[in-house]
């Protein structure tokens, strides 16, 4: 029969042909195709110039007056100097919008917090700028 000395040397070869093996075995390599790096390079140009995407914002006037308009928009701004608002023109009419939601359920929290503050608001689909990322 085997004695203790001769398990330990066998214990011990085993474990140094495993080790062997293992530093043997070759890195991985990443294999990708130069059409593939092309289209992801074009996506992140094309990100860095459309930074808008669809949304919602609240618009909280609508009319032909344009220093109603920039009364509206400031009066917004001294109440939420935090959150963006819009002075849009689209011929004949000036809109102010509010606020850069994903979703209108968002947009549907800041409609509540100025519902008695503006008249005749209402949450519109629009484009909306980016989240700035810290």
């Amino acid at each position: 029969m085997f004695n203790m000395k001769t398990y330990l040397i066998l214990l011990l070869c085993c474990v140094g042909f495993n080790l062997s093996l293992v530093a043997q075995q070759p890195a991985v390599q990443i294999i990708n195709d130069e059409h593939l790096d092309s289209l992801i390079i074009k996506n992140i140009e094309s990100n860095k110039t459309h930074s808008t995407i669809q949304g919602y914002r609240v618009q909280i006037f609508f009319g032909t007056d344009r220093k109603v308009a920039n009364e509206q928009r400031t009066k917004f701004l001294n109440l939420f100097p935090e959150i963006e608002a819009y002075l849009i023109y689209q011929q004949p009419y000036f809109k102010v919008r509010v606020g850069d939601y994903r979703s209108a359920l968002d947009a549907q929290a800041m409609y509540r917090k100025i519902l008695n503050e503006f008249d005749k608001i209402f949450i519109v689909p629009d484009k909306i700028n980016l989240p700035k990322l810290d």
